[in-house]
């Protein structure tokens, strides 16, 4: 079993830094995952069920077990990915304030590293690893909800799935399809007020919409995709250390099993406490015709 946070300080202070992790991390969930906070060691492998396809419906011959085998297959994915951001308070901070510094020093730690995570994530969409680009590129001012229903088509052409397609965009490219002129008449009440007060595009032509600002800069020119859970496999565990602290342990969503460690330990020499939390993690490509790429110029 993973270590068990005891201190209420340090509950109330791990618990707190959950929500911006889990919710920067948000767009990991158009890809196939197995989360948990089970401990595990780097470099261990994680089993991540990948679920494609049903089979098709057939004419009753006399017996109900025919054509009963679904495209469901296992993805082996190494822990091979560890990442981990560490904050620290003074003494006179901690007597004075320690509550509030160690939420918004940490809060803002797991959120960095959520996304960097997310980030290293993204490096594997590739034209290498995922072939050509859904449509032709195009700038941001450009993206609109045809280009939209353009990514649509190349996804039925690469017979992606109909079910639990997701379409992460850049930040730029999903400001200019909120002003899209069919996209915000889409708007209406009671569901006008997260396009149009809360900036959010749940559903679109088929796709749950994620916006992210974390696409790698790279000569891949990536500026988001459409996918199916087939395409990427994630994995996800809590690497239990070895050596004492005075609190370690996993925090995990309940919903998601997205698990970050947490250790405070102090330093007697400089009298400061430190707060490290990392994150054990791996990826691999699942099912290549599952994702679509979209570029810039």
């Amino acid at each position: 079993m993973p270590n068990t946070l005891t201190n209420v300080k340090d509950i109330k202070v791990a618990q707190s830094a959950l929500q911006p992790f889990s919710s920067t991390l948000l767009p990991i969930r158009a890809f196939s995952t197995n989360f948990s906070p089970e401990p595990a060691d780097r470099l261990d492998t994680v089993r991540v069920p990948i679920v494609g396809a049903p089979a098709p419906s057939v004419d009753f011959a006399g017996s109900y077990t025919t054509n009963v085998d679904s495209t469901v297959t296992v993805a082996p994915v190494q822990l091979n990915r560890h990442k981990f951001k560490t904050i620290h308070v003074t003494a006179r901070e901690n007597a004075e304030t320690s509550l509030n510094v160690l939420e918004t020093l940490l809060q803002s730690a797991v959120k960095q590293l959520a996304q960097d995570v997310l980030t290293d994530i993204f490096t594997e969409i590739t034209a290498a690893n995922f072939g050509a680009p859904a449509i032709p590129a195009l700038a941001a001012t450009a993206f609109n909800y045809k280009s939209v229903l353009g990514v649509r088509e190349a996804c039925a052409i690469a017979n992606m799935p109909v079910g639990n397609r997701a379409l992460i965009i850049d930040s730029a490219y999903f400001t200019n399809l909120l002003g899209d002129d069919i996209v915000a008449k889409s708007f209406v009440t009671p569901v006008s007020q997260s396009g149009v007060v809360d900036g959010i595009i749940r559903r679109l032509a088929g796709f749950d919409v994620y916006e992210t600002n974390v696409i790698p800069g790279n000569a891949e020119k990536l500026v988001g995709f459409a996918a199916h859970p087939s395409a990427v496999a994630v994995a996800m565990r809590y690497l239990e250390p070895i050596a004492e602290y005075e609190e370690a342990g996993a925090i995990t969503d309940p919903t998601t099993g997205l698990t970050f460690g947490y250790m405070r330990y102090t330093h007697t020499d400089s009298n400061r406490i430190f707060i490290t939390v990392e994150c054990l993690y791996g990826f691999k490509v699942a099912i290549p015709n599952g994702l679509k790429r979209l570029v810039k110029p």
